[in-house]
């Protein structure tokens, strides 16, 4: 009995040992399935110069072309206003707005009437002395000639003063006359009105702030790259760009939540580049924003927010590249004629929202791989799906509406960037 319990765990182990010999002996073999390497396929477009025209967008604000605060050259009361005297009202030139009382006025060009008819009298009766001075000097045979105090010269030279200064006063108080009544230097709008019927005003009171309405302008602010793509005067002293015609601008604005537009066009560049931005500044000119039209287009207000789209140049033999097409920062993949894929890098001349413009990098016929492929590595062997033209006849001809792919532009273009950054 004994011994059967000692030899009991050895024959356990001596079992099991057999039984995993067994298991391992006849282990089931892994079958092999033959390997097929898949290719990767992909869509292409072929490349094809083209011609764009640009198209710069920006923004700023309406200013008037033309702002006057009219000040008073007399004093007195305001005794009559314009209907329009109220802000917004709208006034011709010439038109009267203020009336000031003219009493006083008009008493003083009656006394000044008569102090030059006096003067006059006194410089006729000068004249008959000094005319009778030298008959008497005559008469008496003197041979030498007469002194001027004897002709009464002097006398007649203060007589005829003393009227120039008399008609100098009702010239004076005839013009103070006038300018009682305050009348508009242009066709314009009131912006700030500061006085009204029955307030005494003095000369340098501020009465009213107008500006024109012929025309306004708006304050847009370009990059440097951008005014490189623009038709911009060139200003030299002695020199006044009268005859230059500045490319074509359309102004929008969102009033009334509908979107409406006004034409413009370029007029001139500011002289200087802000500091903070390194931008220059271009006004472009709209006429008549405040005629009515029948589109029932609003007028354009001071002050208001606009964007504009300025007429850039043509740029000539580019390809317009798709976004998606990147694959990385400023790379893209072309497939050659062995079908294998190629890793470019391009230098991006212009850009708008879905399209890379490029000149130089890809050349016309290439393949251009659109589809993202992001890890593939160069000189891997794709099929081609599909082939389409760069661009369809339709597009040919679209003005690239976008902005330069300078990072520091300020403006609201996305940068030419991966697709993977742009799903993100």
């Amino acid at each position: 009995m004994i011994l059967i319990r000692k030899l009991l765990p050895v024959l356990v182990i001596a079992v099991s040992v057999a039984i995993a010999s067994l298991i391992y002996i006849n282990k089931p073999v892994a079958k092999r399935r033959p390997s097929h390497p898949k290719t990767l396929t992909v869509e292409t477009i072929t490349l094809q110069p083209r011609q764009f025209p640009i198209i710069i967008q920006t923004q700023g604000i309406v200013e008037p072309r033309t702002t006057t605060t009219l000040i008073p050259r007399v004093s007195g009361e305001i005794i009559k206003v314009s209907p329009n005297f109220r802000p917004g009202g709208f006034f011709e030139a010439g038109e009267t707005l203020l009336t000031i009382d003219p009493t006083d006025y008009r008493l003083d060009s009656k006394a000044a009437k008569a102090a030059l008819a006096e003067s006059m009298f006194n410089y006729e009766e000068e004249k008959a002395q000094s005319q009778q001075a030298a008959d008497n000097w005559k008469r008496l045979g003197r041979t030498e000639t007469p002194s001027d105090l004897v002709l009464r010269k002097p006398q007649l030279e203060r007589a005829k003063a003393a009227v120039d200064s008399a008609r100098a006063q009702l010239q004076r108080v005839q013009l103070n006359l006038q300018r009682t009544q305050i009348k508009a230097p242009y066709a314009g709008r009131i912006l700030e009105q500061s006085v009204d019927r029955g307030q005494y005003v003095s000369p340098g009171n501020s009465l009213v702030k107008i500006f024109a309405i012929d025309y306004v302008e708006v304050r847009l602010p370009i990059t440097e790259k951008q005014r490189g793509l623009i038709d911009l005067p060139q200003p030299y002293r002695g020199e006044t760009n009268a005859d230059y015609v500045g490319p074509e601008a359309t102004i929008h604005a969102s009033i009334g939540g509908k979107n409406y537009q006004w034409p413009g066009r370029v007029i001139r560049t500011e002289g200087t580049v802000d500091r903070s931005t390194r931008q220059v500044f271009v006004i472009v000119q709209v006429d008549n924003p405040y005629k009515k039209h029948d589109d029932g287009r609003p007028p354009l207000e001071i002050g208001q927010f606009v964007k504009a789209d300025i007429q850039g140049q043509v740029l000539h033999d580019v390809f317009a590249l798709p976004r998606t097409a990147v694959q990385g920062s400023n790379t893209i993949m072309v497939v050659d004629n062995d079908n294998r894929l190629q890793r470019k890098s391009i230098d991006v001349l212009w850009e708008t929202h879905d399209q890379l413009l490029v000149n130089q990098g890809v050349s016309a016929g290439e393949k251009l791989c659109v589809t993202y492929v992001p890890f593939a590595a160069n000189n891997v062997k794709v099929n081609v799906a599909s082939d389409q033209q760069n661009h369809r006849s339709d597009l040919a001809h679209k003005p690239a509406h976008g902005h330069s792919s300078n990072p520091h532009s300020g403006q609201q273009g996305k940068p030419a960037a991966s697709r993977h950054q742009d799903r993100s």
